[in-house]
């Protein structure tokens, strides 16, 4: 602790180490001055000490021991600053290594840091925590970023910064990975490799973290969903300290505006919810596909009005057939089209399964600035009997804010929520909505403020989720909801938090809050509504984790229930609610316990 102190003093810059260095050795040779004339030494006799230990008279002489004080010093405080001084270069290219305990490990310097260290910053249980950060970019660059946007010395006095390789052992060790308090596994920018070496990372850091102790949570992102699709197939590894969650960097931004803002609109009776997402990159797709778990609701039942999530894109052919084939299951079940200018072609769910999913598709081949797709919005936007949103989703942050500032104006004047992909800075869309021009125009993507960077709140509802099945199903049950999610495998831990992310979206739809006395006071057909909408969203949120239906004639046969299920990835529970009265409790279990997800509120069993 003591030498990072004296690292970080001296290291605050070049201009200030060698002013440092300048008055403490100019002060102390004043004092020998001074002091030197008692002893009949002038300015040179200890200048010569000084300098050169070497000078020490070897004949004894009276002022031996003041000319051993000035040697000594001399030893001391030029040899021995000097290359604390130097060596402080090393530290502020990250090469110094010290002795943490205790502290928040960050490996990788790419975009999710700036918001993880404002939320740190904030964060109660972290106060007074040391923070290390260990990057293979350039540690002073990094770091003078990071000190400009934090705008809190104290603070940043609490980072430490390294230079180092997440995929390297000998640095993780050096990180001190096995004594940290939890650990964000990042990476870095632009890497194209970025899954697979925090893969390895992750596989490094479990064997470092192996033995006796805490458990340490571990989040890891991920960019492309096919690597989160191989997580999904995984089971859990139990014999090591490091309780992993991945998370899918793209979905994250989605969940953070559909999850964590009432930005998507409550369709009203008889209407459908019709969401446009243009674009066809990963991130139009983690739009659509977070959109698609929490928008259910309960007017379907009655009106049978599905959400309705339409693609626009050029050449959207060939996305339309990667997604079909990816979620074949999804696809099996669902009602979904390809429409250009020169026509409609319609699919139908396959008869053998039937036809019970409150979600259809749409793939609209053209681009936003088409005569075709403008008349299409302008339709769309006055039509009663929908409610529309936008998600305007290019990868590149300039033709998506280009292109949602030259809508059509019967889509600006209605007052449709449009959101816009932002990646790093969203000033200039600032400016256009402070106009008043624009209407419901709101940033989504990197550049919007975080409200759960450190991953902690929907960790902790997901787990909440997952503890009360547990309680109810788990024999023994486990002791804590943090125990019961050790174990757990990481698709049922998406699928976990896939619950608690449609609670928002599900209390709106039914005015309800997140309190005991309101879900209490629930009647018997608003509770059935509501499991029932919670039963429609877990069929699409498991269909999109990969999961397939079987037909309807072999759904009654449960024998095989669990080989089905963890062998060929077949779920007989995906299937219309009134068939699974023996599975309507899972649904209620979540349903009357809302408050306990939501807030912490006691448990509810059934």
């Amino acid at each position: 602790m003591f030498r990072r102190k004296i690292d970080r003093l001296l290291s605050a810059g070049e201009g200030k180490q060698l002013a440092w260095l300048t008055v403490i050795v100019l002060v102390l040779y004043g004092i020998f001055c001074l002091v030197g004339r008692i002893w009949g030494l002038d300015w040179t006799d200890i200048l010569t000490l000084y300098l050169d230990p070497g000078n020490f008279p070897i004949d004894h002489q009276a002022n031996d021991i003041f000319s051993l004080i000035v040697t000594l010093s001399g030893i001391l405080i030029l040899s021995a600053l000097l290359i604390s001084v130097f060596s402080n270069v090393f530290y502020r290219k990250g090469e110094r290594r010290y002795r943490f305990r205790d502290h928040v490990l960050i490996l990788g310097g790419g975009h999710p840091l700036a918001d993880m260290l404002r939320a740190l910053q904030k964060h109660p249980d972290f106060a007074g925590k040391d923070i290390l950060v260990m990057t293979s970019s350039d540690v002073e660059a990094l770091r003078a970023t990071m000190e400009t946007a934090l705008d809190d010395a104290a603070f940043c006095r609490r980072i430490t910064w390294y230079r180092g390789n997440r995929d390297n052992p000998e640095d993780l060790l050096g990180a001190r990975a096995s004594l940290a308090r939890c650990i964000y596994l990042i990476g870095e920018d632009g890497e194209a490799a970025h899954d697979s070496l925090n893969v390895g990372a992750m596989d490094l850091l479990r064997d470092i973290c192996g033995g006796e102790g805490p458990a340490i949570p571990c989040f890891i992102t991920l960019e492309m969903r096919s690597s989160q699709d191989v997580f999904q197939y995984l089971p859990k590894e139990g014999d090591s300290r490091l309780r992993v969650e991945i998370v899918n960097t793209s979905d994250y931004l989605a969940e953070q505006l559909l999850v964590d803002t009432p930005f998507l609109p409550v369709p009203g009776a008889g209407q459908r919810l019709h969401i446009v997402v243009t674009g066809s990159g990963r991130t139009a797709r983690s739009f659509a596909a977070v959109a698609a778990q929490v928008c259910h609701f309960p007017d379907f039942a009655q009106s049978g009005c599905r959400t309705l999530i339409s693609f626009i894109d050029c050449d959207i052919r060939k996305e339309m057939d990667d997604f079909v084939a990816n979620r074949q299951g999804l696809f099996d079940l669902s009602h979904y089209a390809y429409v250009s200018p020169a026509g409609r072609e319609d699919h139908a769910p396959k008869e053998a399964f039937g036809d019970f999913l409150d979600l259809e598709w749409e793939f609209i081949d053209s681009h936003l600035s088409s005569p075709f797709v403008r008349e299409q919005l302008e339709t769309w936007a006055a039509d009663p009997a929908q409610k529309l949103v936008v998600a305007i989703c290019p990868e590149d942050a300039a033709t998506a804010l280009s292109a949602a500032l030259h809508l059509p104006n019967a889509v600006l004047k209605a007052d449709i929520p449009v959101a816009v992909y932002q990646k790093g800075h969203a000033e200039l869309l600032d400016k256009a909505v402070a106009t008043g021009m624009f209407g419901q125009i709101r940033c989504y993507g990197e550049a919007m403020p975080e409200t759960d960077a450190l991953l902690l709140r929907r960790s902790e509802r997901g787990q909440r989720v997952n503890y009360l099945y547990d309680l109810e199903y788990g024999n023994p049950p486990a002791a804590s909801a943090a125990e019961a999610w050790a174990g757990l495998s990481f698709a049922h831990q998406l699928s976990s938090i896939a619950s608690a992310n449609s609670i928002p979206m599900k209390l709106r739809a039914f005015g309800l809050e997140a309190t005991r006395s309101a879900v209490d006071a629930l009647d018997a057909d608003t509770l059935e509504a509501l499991s029932e909408v919670e039963h429609r969203r877990w069929m699409v949120s498991v269909l999109l984790m990969g999961y397939r239906a079987a037909p309807k004639r072999e759904r009654s046969d449960r024998s095989r229930f669990k080989e089905l299920k963890n062998k060929e990835f077949i779920h007989l529970d995906i299937a219309p609610y009134d068939e699974l009265a023996h599975e309507a409790d899972k649904d209620q279990l979540i349903v009357q316990n809302i408050p306990y997800i939501i807030n912490g509120e006691e448990i509810v069993r059934l």
